[in-house]
């Protein structure tokens, strides 16, 4: 039986956001009585910690955040995962300055940084490699699945969840015009069904133990209504906040984590 592994996902985002930085006390105040103020984020942490939780979690001793972005995940899991090393990689060195700047103030004794390609990684054989909503940020020919099974170990885990390349939305798609033009330049790789990335995962030697379509039509709705009332102002978005953080629970109670409406996909694999 898996042992249960509490992963607290948002609780440093004062130190995370650069936004927050420059105001902590209020920061910390709307942090200790709002939680996580990212409804996109949150949504996608909700949906990681339930499917990740499926894993031995409290085997591993060498796990990779791929494409750590501002290490949120890599903070939790090296929160959770004291007996494992946890390592955060990532090309953004802007992101990594501020993943760096969490990490001087809470001097995690198991968490370690990287900034470069996997395959430069001076480090291998882990238990378990993640990547949460990266892979659709790179072209198809360079995604890195080949360097990530080189680098876990025999029977070691590989995640990857991105944007499913069908999309459902609730209000019309013209309300968010400049999101839309940012996925359209950002997004080059979101080019998968879920069928499509069990295929690539197979293709690259892998064994596919589990797979899901998540984030359905309230969960969208939930981020619609964030990003509006984000347009109107803070007050707005922070009034927002619990409601859309509902939006996002009820959704994963009424489809259990999986729907065929889903705008997100997950696949995890093992190296034989």
């Amino acid at each position: 039986m898996t042992q249960a592994i509490k992963l607290q996902y948002g609780a440093i985002q004062p130190l995370l956001s650069g936004k927050m930085q420059a105001n902590p006390k209020i920061s910390k105040f709307i942090n200790k009585i709002l939680g996580y103020t990212n409804i996109g984020n949150y949504a996608r942490s909700k949906v990681f910690t339930k499917q990740v939780s499926q894993l031995p979690l409290h085997e591993f001793s060498n796990v990779l955040d791929l494409g750590c972005g501002y290490g949120e995940y890599s903070f939790m899991m090296a929160r959770a995962l004291t007996n494992a090393n946890i390592t955060a990689l990532d090309l953004d060195e802007a992101a990594l300055k501020n993943v760096r700047f969490a990490q001087n103030k809470l001097q995690l004794p198991n968490l370690d940084i990287y900034e470069g390609h996997l395959h430069f990684l001076p480090k291998e054989n882990f238990d378990l490699i993640y990547s949460v909503d990266v892979f659709e940020h790179i072209q198809e020919q360079h995604m890195p699945f080949k360097d990530a099974y080189n680098k876990l170990k025999s029977g070691g885990y590989f995640m990857v969840k991105m944007p499913n390349i069908k999309q459902s939305a609730v209000f019309p798609k013209k309300w968010f015009k400049a999101h839309e033009e940012w996925l359209a330049h950002e997004h080059p790789g979101q080019i998968y069904t879920l069928t499509d990335l069990k295929n690539r995962f197979e293709r690259e030697g892998f064994k596919v133990i589990f797979t899901a379509q998540t984030d359905g039509m309230l969960s969208r709705l939930a981020w619609e209504l964030a990003y509006l009332m984000k347009k109107a102002g803070t007050i707005f978005q922070l009034v927002s906040l619990p409601i859309c953080k509902a939006l996002v629970l009820a959704d994963m109670i009424l489809t259990n984590g999986n729907t065929k409406r889903g705008n997100a996909i997950t696949v995890i694999a093992q190296k034989p």
